[in-house]
């Protein structure tokens, strides 16, 4: 099944656009479910290839439709009338969330961490250049956020952002999404989202192709 303009990402969820983010994240549990390889029944239904489109397609729909802010943008352009996909896909939502400055995206969804400044690991995030997993786990634990506040906010689940700490790309969907997730967690953590997503996807590509090459 190929994405256009007959489909939106609350069909691919089989959700409404008045659904709960609750009812969102248990379709999204569900959709995955249904399409994993590991469903027997999966492939008298669907070809292998459709299988994984459809899955890819879930985790998309889920990567706009779980997080606060893109749903928003999402909605605003569907109430406007606009129906091009080009319009509305995961990363022309998130080009349009990056207008909105970090500070104001710290305001609208946390409240002051409540952490004790250590002045060394301050200068280490304001000096540091390499952002791999480790040293957003780092950053994390220094500022006292767990997994599942992360989550919560952020809308990636705890299994990916384990997976993207730990450098897993095996465990993680397409590029495009850990792009939008490390932006995400970016913002969260007050860091500079430019140099943290141009670093990290560098490192990113490099675990690939080493694991590729294995």
């Amino acid at each position: 099944m190929e994405m256009n303009t007959r489909f939106n990402y609350y069909d691919i969820l089989e959700v409404n656009p008045q659904s709960s983010q609750n009812d969102i994240t248990e379709a999204y549990h569900k959709a995955r479910l249904t399409y994993s390889s590991d469903n027997p029944a999966l492939y008298t239904i669907f070809t292998e290839n459709e299988a994984r489109e459809y899955l890819r397609m879930v985790e998309e729909a889920y990567s706009v439709l779980g997080n606060r802010t893109l749903r928003n943008i999402y909605d605003q352009k569907l109430g406007r009338g606009v129906r091009e996909f080009d319009k509305l896909s995961y990363e022309s939502l998130v080009q349009e969330s990056r207008v909105m400055r970090p500070a104001d995206f710290l305001k609208a969804h946390r409240s002051k961490p409540d952490y004790v400044i250590d002045q060394a690991m301050e200068d280490e995030i304001r000096n540091a250049t390499v952002f791999d997993g480790a040293f957003l786990r780092k950053v994390r634990e220094y500022k006292k956020v767990t997994l599942e506040q992360l989550s919560t906010v952020t809308k990636v689940t705890p299994y990916y952002i384990n997976a993207l700490e730990n450098m897993q790309p095996e465990n993680l969907p397409a590029p495009v999404f850990v792009r939008g997730y490390i932006i995400q967690i970016s913002r969260y953590l007050g860091l500079n989202e430019k140099k943290v997503v141009e670093s990290y996807m560098k490192i990113y590509r490099e675990t690939l192709a080493t694991a590729a090459n294995q």
